[in-house]
């Protein structure tokens, strides 16, 4: 949180954390590297959409021995034909001098690779303080 608060600050997007207490043995740096690659995107989405009241909701439980983290933002989702393709290398929609294209396929490698979990994104509609949003949800699975 440290590592973007100034980001998010300066682009007014309010983060809403609901973190459950538990311990989790895994490689800490990684885990924040994907976390801050899932982050930073959903913040460049709420950026070039203008979107006027920016979202980041970030959830993490346990549930039969798994940890699931979720991430999604009020970005207005993912275009269906663009889904399945988020996670290949060199895949992006930003232009040549914001992006590689490599970020969601860097998340995709550390949590399958080294934290032998998944990671999905589906776009999901939701309420908060009584109003309707749309947005990208991205679901990281790690055995406990």
């Amino acid at each position: 949180e440290m590592l973007l608060s100034s980001k998010l600050y300066h682009n007014e997007v309010v983060l809403k954390m609901h973190i459950e207490d538990m311990t989790l043995h895994t490689y800490k740096n990684r885990l924040e590297h994907a976390l801050i690659n899932i982050i930073n995107n959903a913040l460049d989405a709420l950026k070039q959409k203008q979107i006027p009241k920016r979202y980041i909701f970030i959830e993490a439980y346990a549930k039969e021995g798994h940890l699931y983290i979720a991430i999604k933002d009020n970005a207005g989702g993912i275009p269906a034909d663009l889904l399945p393709k988020v996670f290949e290398p060199y895949f992006t929609t930003k232009h040549k001098t914001q992006g590689t294209g490599l970020g969601l396929y860097m998340t995709q490698e550390i949590i399958t690779k080294h934290l032998n979990g998944t990671v999905s994104v589906i776009n999901v509609s939701y309420t908060h303080n009584g109003e309707s949003y749309t947005g990208a949800q991205f679901l990281i699975d790690l055995k406990l």
